[in-house]
């Protein structure tokens, strides 16, 4: 069965652009579609939700009707619909206990490709979390290879790498169960090909927003969906142009040859995808759309400041300036930044709280900032973290209101927060966990104190 696919992949430096557009195709209804059916989109992670949903709803007057998904999550809804297997996959916490049993097995750790392992797990044997803990890093990278490294797995089961260890124990837990990487590969041949039958129960409109860091078998999952509807990928790229040569940047030497030093130094990951993309031996848009901006050529409160300027830079990716300007240089002839420029801030805090005390103070400037016409909203922010959990306790006693003795600040900052632990916020969950790992505890007496005082205790 040849069919005709329709995958429409969109460029722009700018999100906004790209939410734009993304907006404007939602107004256009899908044939054969029935008109309650929610619209599905991809996203990579839940903050990037919250964002588009109000900029859709700016958009349109309302955000309704949407269905958001991570690319795993649609990847696991195309398997299950279409190969045999489904709620049956080594998913990762029953890896991790699978793991944890075969460094139990005698014999498979007396085998002499599991020395290594045997004699890490006998200079700990007084600790009983140690072979736990190898369990969850060696699971941890086996779950990896499942979504980017398929073949590793499929040819150690098929008993290639004789001599490597981690193929022995993939043989010794995969045992020839139902698992992702077989699945995808089951999917692949199935309904990858232009002459394969239609995958079932994927929607006939797909969007992809951002999904920037996925593997090569996700994006081909995601990229069967054009055979039974349309496609849209929209890819925030920071340059005009196709990077998916950059060199990269080794040991402090600049081996890209006049590259931009901050595209280089932290462009791997989307490098990598655009390579993917613009190779077309993994997937292969039909139509291509740019929609590119100088940065420089906007307007705004900080047009012209130096973030702007970096990102212009990014966008024609120039190299670092010379120490002598030479007159053919565009950025020789911009104007001299303004030393109150707030674009782009570095602040050195002590502690986590001093860093929202800081963060708190320095929004309440620029909402109140009467460079920004019409002024700087509340929801417009977005405040990113490693690991937004030990910052909870505070939040709301900073960003509340609460303690705050400067009258100049008394106002609340209204916030969101996303992608937290669920149980970062429950004392008594915490106080649980702590209990359950007395057993292996050294519990000192500041421990014992800490957790005595702690609310659901006292």
């Amino acid at each position: 069965m040849s069919t005709r696919t329709d995958f429409r992949l969109y460029h722009a430096n700018a999100l906004e652009v790209l939410a734009g557009l993304l907006a404007a195709e939602l107004r256009t209804p899908v044939a054969g579609q029935p008109l309650l059916a929610p619209e599905v989109v991809l996203i990579p992670q839940v903050a990037m939700r919250r964002w588009l949903q109000a900029t859709l709803a700016q958009a349109h007057g309302v955000a309704a009707n949407l269905e958001f998904l991570t690319p795993g999550e649609f990847v696991q809804r195309a398997l299950d619909a279409n190969v045999p297997g489904a709620g049956e996959d080594l998913d990762a916490a029953a890896l991790h206990w699978r793991v944890h049993a075969a460094l139990a097995d005698p014999a498979l750790m007396r085998q002499p490709l599991m020395r290594p392992l045997r004699a890490y797990l006998d200079a700990g044997a007084a600790d009983p979390l140690r072979a736990w803990s190898l369990a969850g890093e060696l699971a941890q990278a086996l779950e990896k290879y499942k979504a980017w490294r398929r073949d590793w797995l499929l040819g150690w089961e098929a008993g290639q790498d004789p001599r490597e260890p981690q193929a022995l124990l993939w043989r010794h837990v995969a045992a020839g169960g139902a698992h992702r990487a077989r699945r995808i590969t089951a999917y692949l041949d199935g309904f990858g090909g232009d002459d394969a039958s239609l995958p079932q129960g994927l929607p006939r409109r797909l969007f992809a927003f951002a999904i920037l860091n996925v593997s090569p078998d996700v994006l081909r999952v995601i990229a069967t969906q054009a055979r039974v509807g349309t496609l849209h990928l929209y890819v925030p790229s920071q340059t005009r142009d196709y990077w998916g040569d950059l060199q990269r940047r080794r040991g402090g030497l600049d081996d890209g040859g006049g590259e931009n030093p901050l595209l280089q130094a932290w462009g791997a990951a989307g490098r990598d995808f655009m390579a993917v993309l613009g190779g077309y031996e993994v997937v292969h848009p039909d139509v291509e759309i740019r929609g590119d901006a100088d940065p420089l050529e906007g307007g705004g409160a900080l047009h012209g400041g130096l973030l702007r300027r970096l990102q212009s830079d990014l966008f024609h990716r120039r190299p670092s300036p010379p120490p002598a300007p030479t007159a053919d240089d565009p950025r020789t002839r911009l104007p001299a930044l303004r030393r109150d420029d707030p674009s782009l801030q570095v602040h050195a805090c002590h502690t986590r709280l001093r860093e929202l005390q800081v963060l708190h103070d320095q929004l309440r400037a620029l909402f109140d900032d009467p460079r920004f016409d019409p002024p700087l909203q509340p929801r417009e922010v977005a405040v990113l973290a490693p690991d937004i959990d030990p910052y909870l306790p505070y939040l709301d006693a900073v960003f509340g209101g609460r303690g705050r003795a400067d009258a100049s600040f008394h106002q609340a900052i209204p916030y969101a927060v996303a992608d937290a632990s669920p149980l970062a916020g429950e004392p008594l969950a915490e106080v649980f966990l702590r209990l359950l790992g007395l057993p292996v505890a050294r519990f000192g007496l500041a421990e014992t104190l800490d957790l005595l005082a702690s609310p659901p205790l006292a």
